[in-house]
């Protein structure tokens, strides 16, 4: 694991004013989930379940699955690092930039990693997992549904893992797990912690096939998932709880911000579907801007110079409020007015 990783104000004490460094919106309503587990706090006086079976039950009836196809864990990354062991000693190929920690998880597990270099492809060994981020972390890319699903069906040579984690914060279609049972080559990661903004509690689920499952259920620790988390999800599903008021409202003010980010002189910024984006500094570095923006206006980024393949030009933000968008257009255009 590198550290590095987005959201890291508890390293600048009561600096931080306005935090775009996460890929989560900061303003999600997690009252009701609050009050309930004020009323399950007994949980934490006994174990857990070894493996989370009441939510894996509500989950597959939820998504119309069997519950042998899906598996809780404790957030997507506890997920990764599954996937990696299982398949330990295989080749990975991991188009870049995207998430670091699927590179992580490989490397510990000895894999032979790959970037989807042409020149790698040719002397991979024939065991092979394919790592997806759809929507991808940091880009905000999102890549065609019947385009996934036809390549994932056509390659049997390949085990592709689709890291879904943002699959809740994007209007573009994605893989659906019951629509995907017969694809054996496939394991799908999804996570609550970004579906319900509730990355404390550290809660996702793996969707496969039964052998795949199975095979993970091998490998996982007992009680990885603790009981309030446990607690949280049922609740959470069960209930059908929006923790962002507005989905579409919220993903529009994100169009908007990337609109308006594109139009300052000197920054550029990539494709987004969803509500984070990355953008590129012409003048300055990303970690002189980051400093200067906490020690200006208390706003955080994400230096994003650490994901494989980009600079140190290179930063991520997450759509705030109206009004503390504003606030980082304001600033933003300040910073560069100095080039």
């Amino acid at each position: 694991m590198i550290h590095g990783h987005g959201d890291d104000a508890f390293r600048y004490a009561d600096d931080i004013k306005m935090n775009f460094s996460s890929n989560l919106p900061g303003f999600a309503d997690l009252t009701a989930l609050k009050t309930h587990l004020a009323t399950k706090l007994n949980v934490i006086g006994t174990y857990p379940e070894p493996e989370a079976t009441s939510l894996e039950a509500i989950l597959a009836e939820e998504l119309g699955i069997p519950q042998t196809c899906i598996m809780v864990t404790a957030g997507a990354t506890e997920a990764i690092y599954l996937v990696a062991q299982l398949f330990q000693g295989w080749a990975s190929v991991i188009p870049q930039p995207t998430f670091s920690e699927y590179e992580d998880a490989c490397r510990i597990y000895n894999h032979v990693i790959s970037y989807y270099d042409n020149d790698d492809m040719e002397v991979l060994p024939d065991n092979r997992v394919y790592w997806l981020c759809n929507p991808n972390n940091p880009t905000g890319n999102v890549m065609l549904k019947a385009l996934m699903s036809h390549v994932i069906r056509k390659h049997h040579d390949y085990t592709f893992v689709v890291d879904q984690s943002y699959e809740a914060l994007t209007t573009k279609p994605m893989l659906v797990p019951n629509e995907m049972l017969d694809c054996h080559n496939l394991i799908l990661l999804h996570s609550m912690t970004k579906q319900f903004c509730i990355p404390g509690m550290r809660l996702g689920y793996i969707t496969a096939s039964p052998i795949l499952i199975d095979r993970l259920r091998q490998l996982r620790q007992p009680w990885s998932v603790n009981a309030l988390a446990i607690e949280a999800g049922k609740f959470l599903i069960e209930n059908h709880i929006e923790v962002i008021p507005d989905k579409n409202a919220y993903l529009e003010e994100a169009c908007r911000l990337h609109s308006e980010l594109s139009k300052i002189p000197g920054l550029m910024l990539m494709d987004s579907y969803t509500n984070f984006m990355l953008c590129y500094l012409e003048h300055g570095t990303s970690a002189h801007l980051k400093q200067w923006l906490i020690d200006n206006y208390g706003i955080l980024i994400r230096d994003a110079s650490n994901f494989h393949g980009l600079d140190n030009h290179c930063f991520r933000v997450s759509a705030q409020t109206v009004k503390e968008n504003e606030a980082l257009i304001d600033s933003l255009k300040e910073y560069l007015r100095n080039f």
